[in-house]
């Protein structure tokens, strides 16, 4: 039985994949099996998948009709056989002591370890870690984590971890959803004695101009909300009150924030979850520093940032606290 089971969901990324698999192949940590989920992908991915799969005795592909990311993960989760689990994207990389040093932070009474991505465009901006200096760990117990991940301190996604699979258990993506990862990794965690974070870049993040946060703006994107009043009902039937709260919080930025970008794209938005501009404007006033609350001001009208600045001046000037 392998020891990690490495799943990957592999969809129109033709051009990424061999990078992807070559670096999975490359660990220095060599006990794993590799699943690789090929969701009906109309280019060659399959094809390639095959071709690995024939190479590399611990390669396993799963050929399904296109039915999205969250049923390729959760068709993989259903073989895997290893006492540990992680996710890796397609179109992504990892550090060659990815899986090793996932591991070596696995401790006793630890189910769940986590690294830091690396955010690049092109190959060249991949920089060699500093394997010498200091790495810094911090410990979460099941509470702390989920609140962490709803505060934006720890990644709701679920690569850039190492999870033994007994906390994941029956728990599955929601299919047909985007964000999907909201009403998985939390709930995940939640189930962990402990959850250990370290601060080395392992997980190179690559990073699309027109990825779902850097297109235009669609009622889709509203599924975030779905899953997180998800996780909201989940907790709430735990009392685990500290992760509802942040989860809340979570919410209503996601709601005010929506509500600016679905009004400069034209959005018609689904009537549960419509927001006035002058409601999401004074949540943001509360929840951002200026620079992200004037950037939300010039997506209603450029010239608002503008107004702001004055305003802010004539405040200090009156000495106007509020």
């Amino acid at each position: 039985m392998p020891q990690i089971s490495v799943i990957v969901p592999v969809y129109k990324v033709e051009a990424y994949l061999h990078e992807c698999v070559d670096s999975i192949l490359a660990q220095t940590f060599s006990d794993f099996e590799l699943i690789l989920v090929d969701d009906g992908s109309p280019d060659n991915c399959g094809k390639i998948c095959d071709e690995y799969a024939a190479k590399d005795s611990r390669i396993r592909v799963i050929h399904q009709e296109n039915q999205g990311q969250a049923s390729a993960r959760n068709a993989a989760l259903d073989v895997a056989k290893g006492e540990f689990i992680t996710f890796i994207d397609s179109d992504d990389l990892v550090s060659k002591v990815y899986l090793e040093k996932l591991l070596d932070a696995m401790q006793k009474d630890t189910d769940v370890t986590v690294c830091k991505f690396l955010y690049f465009k092109e190959d060249s901006e991949l920089n060699l870690q500093n394997e010498n200096r200091k790495v810094d760990f911090k410990s979460y117990d099941s509470e702390s984590i989920a609140a962490a991940i709803f505060n934006g301190i720890v990644s709701a996604g679920p690569c850039a971890k190492l999870y033994r699979s007994g906390v994941i258990d029956s728990v599955r993506f929601p299919v047909g959803k985007i964000h999907e990862d909201v009403a998985f990794t939390p709930i995940v965690c939640y189930a962990a004695r402990k959850t250990v974070c370290f601060d080395e870049k392992l997980y190179y993040y690559r990073q699309h101009p027109n990825s779902t946060t850097h297109s235009r703006f669609t009622a889709k994107r509203y599924d975030v909300i779905w899953t997180t009043d998800f996780c909201i009902r989940y907790f709430e039937s735990k009392n685990a009150l500290v992760i509802v709260k942040a989860a809340k919080k979570q919410r209503d930025y996601s709601l005010s924030t929506f509500a600016i970008l679905a009004y400069r794209d034209k959005v018609k938005v689904p009537a549960e979850y419509r927001m006035s501009l002058t409601k999401a404007l004074w949540r943001l006033r509360k929840m951002t520093d200026d620079n992200y609350f004037q950037y939300y001001l010039a997506q209603i009208h450029p010239k608002l940032p503008v107004l702001h600045a004055y305003w802010v001046k004539i405040k200090r000037i009156l000495h106007i606290t509020k």
